[in-house]
């Protein structure tokens, strides 16, 4: 008889999707809108498409690119590369060309799988010569292939995915995790619940590792994935997406853990277990959960991608003490923590020492990095075992009493933005490429409330004047949106200390926006731009908002950008979609766009706007009703 020990010991990932496949090919696997598959359906498609990239000289060891949204679509994509003996490589379309150039070009992927809505976005791209799969174009050509499953030509030690995170030398890099770790994430582990039952919401991007938890953790398991489409999804839609889909089970970054509670919380009541982190959470949160929420299991997550997503996690007691902060707990299953001092020697329980982390999670390295994969991945003293390997955080932390662990800081620079990862190195060597920019420090202000953001500052080179709008042009053509500054300052030098390092602390304090661009200054005239400006003021921590001021010249991030949504629902009692908020960035234009949009129904008062979207419902059920009904002849045909 198997057990989980033998999935844990000898499978990979798709070789536990198989045994899945098998018990209950029925079941649902996963739902997308009006789109639903079962276990067997996934596997014929995955199967098909698995067949189509060995036929594309895909074989073991390759790596194979995404270009994907959440959708079906990736799923398939997903588990035919793990089939065909390759390894997954997610790309986010939404980051820089100059970004995403300089990844295709590190990993050197086999081939690449993309939708239509990809290529439609990023264009003609120096990539394209890459053999290229699109999801929807080569449809029919993918339903000839054959549907037989191929023969498993990888092990638990073989790579299953590379996820880039960004890295202190000015080039991101790119995490290589092997199926053991994978399968150590979400197989005989009691850290959280993992019952074929369960409904596990898929919310965070590909090239997030907390979808390696919601993708996996519902699917070799025999439970429901529930995915969100949406590309930036509004509070209202992870809402209706819980209700919608029964979502038992999900996973938060901490900034939308904190967002969701303040608006939501009452659309939080059906889940049975929710798991949030990424960065630090707020007490007062969580006291509103335990008390909202009793019939739902809290959990902190933390760890680190090079550790495959959790390391340690923390089920909150119902007497968790108020104000106190939340620790990130005991190991999880087939998981090994030191708690470590500069020498690699154990600390005693309450001092505080460096994280170190080993067992079957541990990452195989850095694609492509030896010097750093050497670093930062030792052979583990403490596994007698000479292959094993330690990962070390760079997490400063200490034991409690009770063997739980409480989060203390970094040893280095690296921050957390919204769950994501950020080596402040990696912005100031690309501000230091800008033509005109001598040298640059990025630090991180906490303007209020539990939001963080990036402040830059820069020195001019000589004979040249930096203006904060190159430098913001600059910065985002090659980072992520997450890792672009909130405020620039440009300096004639930078304050320094004995030693000749930069005084961090001396660093002038710049108030929330820091600069504005070189357009005057109008100030609001409605009621209905004042009420925008009062909104943006609260959000941003700004004292003063233009009319004309662009939200994200002034440091507005995506996740401030929802809360300025809920809020403007709030207070005009209307709905508001958030891609309109990106399209209309500047209050004017805002303020326009809400008082003509009534016509069509995306800003209407209240009970209207129950009402359109309940006729908008009925709908779509007529419609499904229609297609069922449809597929119902053909098949009796």
């Amino acid at each position: 008889m198997r057990t989980a020990d033998d999935d844990m010991d000898n499978s990979t990932i798709h070789e536990i999707f198989a045994r899945r496949v098998a018990q209950t090919p029925e079941a649902v696997a996963l739902v997308a809108g009006n789109t639903s598959l079962s276990y067997g359906e996934l596997d014929e498609r995955s199967n098909k498409l698995a067949n189509h990239l060995r036929r594309l000289g895909v074989e073991r060891g390759a790596l194979v690119g995404t270009m994907l949204r959440r959708s079906p679509d990736a799923i398939v994509a997903l588990l035919a590369i793990l089939k065909a003996g390759a390894a997954y490589v997610p790309f986010d379309p939404a980051y820089p060309q100059h970004l995403l150039f300089f990844m295709v070009q590190d990993s050197n992927p086999s081939a690449m799988i993309v939708q239509n809505s990809v290529i439609d976005t990023i264009g003609a791209s120096p990539f394209w010569n890459i053999p290229t799969i699109c999801m929807e174009g080569d449809a029919e050509c993918l339903l000839q292939e054959s549907a037989a499953p191929l023969a498993v030509v990888t092990g638990p030690d073989d790579l299953a995915y590379v996820m880039y995170t960004s890295g202190s030398t000015g080039r991101p890099k790119g995490v290589m995790t092997p199926h053991r770790g994978v399968a150590r994430l979400v197989k005989d582990n009691d850290y959280a619940s993992f019952d074929r039952n369960e409904v596990f919401l898929h919310l965070a991007p590909l090239t997030f590792d907390a979808c390696t938890f919601e993708i996996w953790g519902a699917l070799l398991n025999g439970a429901k994935l529930a995915i969100v489409e949406s590309i930036r999804p509004s509070l209202d839609e992870i809402a209706e997406a819980i209700g919608t889909y029964g979502v038992t089970t999900m996973w938060l970054t901490a900034g939308l853990f904190h967002l969701m509670v303040d608006h939501k919380l009452d659309a939080l009541r059906p889940l049975r277990q929710l798991l949030a982190g990424g960065d630090v959470l707020s007490p007062s949160h969580v006291q509103k959960v335990l008390r909202a929420l009793p019939g739902c299991r809290l959990i902190n997550g933390y760890g680190p991608t090079e550790n495959t997503t959790f390391t340690c996690c923390y089920s909150v007691p119902a007497g968790q003490p108020a104000g106190k902060p939340i620790p990130i707990g005991k190991a999880i299953r087939h998981t090994e923590i030191y708690v470590l001092d500069d020498d690699f020697r154990p600390v005693a329980a309450g001092e505080v020492g460096q994280l170190c982390t080993g067992g079957r999670g541990v990452a195989l390295g850095y694609l492509n990095r030896e010097s750093l994969t050497k670093q930062k991945f030792i052979a583990d003293p403490f596994a007698g075992r000479p292959e094993a390997l330690m990962y070390l955080t760079g997490d400063l932390v200490r034991m409690a009493p009770d063997g739980n662990l409480e989060f203390l800081g970094r040893t280095d620079r690296q921050v957390k933005i919204n769950g994501k990862r950020v080596e402040l190195e990696e912005i100031e060597e690309a501000l230091r490429q800008c033509g005109s920019c001598g040298d640059a420090v990025a630090v991180i202000r906490e303007p209020g409330g539990t939001t963080r953001q990036i402040v830059a500052y820069v020195t001019a080179r000589a004979g040249q004047s930096p203006t904060v709008e190159e430098l913001r042009s600059h910065i985002r053509s090659r980072l992520p949106d997450y890792m672009v500054p909130s405020a620039f300052a440009v300096l004639d030098a930078f304050p320094l200390l004995p030693s000749g390092k930069v005084d961090r602390n001396a660093l002038p304090l710049l108030v929330m926006p820091a600069a504005r661009p070189n357009n005057p200054l109008s100030l609001p005239r409605s009621g209905l731009e004042r009420t925008l400006a009062a909104i943006w003021q609260c959000v941003l921590g700004a004292e003063t908002i233009g009319v004309d001021d662009n939200f994200f010249d002034l440091g507005g991030s995506s996740l401030q950008l929802i809360e300025v949504q809920e809020q403007i629902q709030q207070k005009l009692d209307c709905n508001l979609e958030i891609v309109e908020l990106f399209r209309h960035p500047r209050i004017r234009v805002l303020a326009e766009h809400l008082s003509g949009a009534t016509s069509a129904g995306a800003a209407l008062p209240g009970i209207q706007q129950r009402a359109f979207r309940q006729n908008n419902a009925i709908a779509a059920m007529r419609r499904n009703a229609g297609i069922r009904r449809d597929a119902a002849l053909r098949d009796s045909r």
